[in-house]
């Protein structure tokens, strides 16, 4: 016995007694436990909708309605679960068979029947019916697991969009008062040059003695120390400043057409002083031809100086700083690098030399140089003009920069001041 046959309901539609006894025994000898009859064609339609049979016996020939009536009767009636109609009949009719199927009767057999015939075509109508209600009650667990799930994407949709307001709204809030602070620092560095000023006037008088001698010479020393403080520190505010009116969007932008080279080389001409100093090798390589960009010369002097003379202040006696200038291979672009043999700088410290005062501490270096501006102002300076900046660094082994800058970038430049 199939699966379709324990768990099949089959309702038998005959006007004769003794046909529905016949088929009530044949059925349940062979195993249909659930058989109902209905001796009444008019009250198959009430008994279906009672008893969801899913096979229906119907026979032919009866009073009051025939078994196509019947059939058209289920149709109209649209059920719930609608059987599947085998038709028995004493007509040997080919039409009146097609016409049956036609209607939507799943099989046919004729009177006088082998009952063998009728429970193998019953046992595969049975069958059918019984993966077609698996199926069916699968489909209705697809449609609630994914109506449950459209509703959980759904609830989760929204609580994402309800953080994205206020991600954007805190954003918002962050941008403007980061462009207010920057705003303040750069208007209180501006005030502090001033004064800044005066005392290294006044310190560089004391040094040279202008107004005559000081007397003891532990003023002198002081007054000199005085002068390199200050120096110092108005190296921290109008390195603060420029970051300052970079961050908040104050820092105008003025693009020429440029020679890239000879800005470069009149750039690095300042530095020569500081590399003999400190006995380092500077050279520079510029090509040929002058390479010509639409660019803010300002800004790519001080991406040079600010470079170049980092990697000479890092760069131990003996050593040497590269600067080379060269067009991109598709000529978009201009490329600069700047090499030295100096300290470098480890992957994991690359952060926080790029982070402003950020400055990269070793036990060999407790103080080290500068203010720990000149690389994010640099980086700054690049992204405002449409660039950008790489650096590749290891211990002991130098330091290597590379700035790729477009040779005509209006729009980036428009994007990258809106974004400040």
């Amino acid at each position: 016995m199939t699966q379709g046959q324990r768990t099949c309901t089959i309702l038998v539609v005959d006007d004769s007694r003794t046909h529905l006894a016949q088929l009530s025994d044949l059925l349940r000898q062979d195993g249909y436990a659930a058989v109902h009859t209905v001796r009444d064609p008019r009250t198959a339609v009430a008994e279906c909708r009672e008893r969801k049979p899913d096979v229906i016996l119907l026979d032919y020939v009866m009073p009051h309605l025939d078994g196509l009536q019947v059939m058209d009767a289920l149709q109209a009636a649209r059920l719930e679960v609608e059987p599947a109609v085998i038709l028995v009949t004493g007509h040997s009719d080919r039409n009146l068979r097609l016409e049956a199927l036609r209607r939507g009767a799943r099989d046919f057999i004729g009177r006088p029947f082998d009952p063998h015939e009728l429970l193998a075509r019953l046992s595969n109508v049975a069958q059918a019916q019984f993966l077609q209600r698996q199926l069916r009650h699968q489909n209705v667990m697809l449609e609630s697991m994914v109506k449950e799930s459209t509703q959980r994407l759904s609830e989760a949709m929204e609580v994402l969009r309800h953080a994205e307001r206020q991600l954007a709204e805190q954003l918002e809030h962050s941008r403007e008062e980061n462009r207010r602070k920057s705003e303040f620092l750069a208007n209180a560095t501006h005030e502090l040059r001033t004064p800044l000023n005066a005392i290294l006037g006044f310190a560089d008088l004391l040094v040279a003695e202008a107004y005559g001698p000081l007397g003891n010479p532990h003023y002198a020393e002081y007054a000199h120390d005085i002068h390199t403080a200050a120096e110092h520190l108005l190296a921290l505010v109008e390195g603060t400043m420029d970051l300052a009116k970079a961050e908040s969007g104050q820092d105008e932008i003025e693009l020429r057409e440029i020679d890239i080279g000879r800005t470069v080389q009149d750039s690095i001409r300042l530095l020569r002083q500081l590399a003999e100093i400190g006995g380092v090798s500077l050279t520079v390589s510029v090509p040929e031809t002058p390479l010509r960009l639409r660019s803010d010369p300002e800004k790519i002097r001080q991406i040079v100086l600010n470079l170049a003379s980092n990697a000479i202040k890092f760069t131990p006696k003996g050593g040497c700083v590269t600067v080379d200038v060269s067009a991109d291979s598709d000529g978009g672009a201009c490329i600069l690098v700047i090499r030295d043999t100096g300290i470098g700088i480890a992957p994991q410290d690359l952060a926080t030399a790029l982070r402003p005062f950020g400055q990269v501490r070793s036990p060999d270096r407790p103080h080290p140089k500068g203010t720990g501006l000149g690389l994010p102002l640099t980086r700054r300076f690049v992204e405002m003009l449409g660039g950008s900046m790489a650096i590749d660094s290891r211990p002991g082994h130098g330091t290597v920069v590379t700035v790729r800058l477009p040779a005509l970038a209006e729009e980036a430049l428009s994007e990258n001041l809106a974004a400040g």
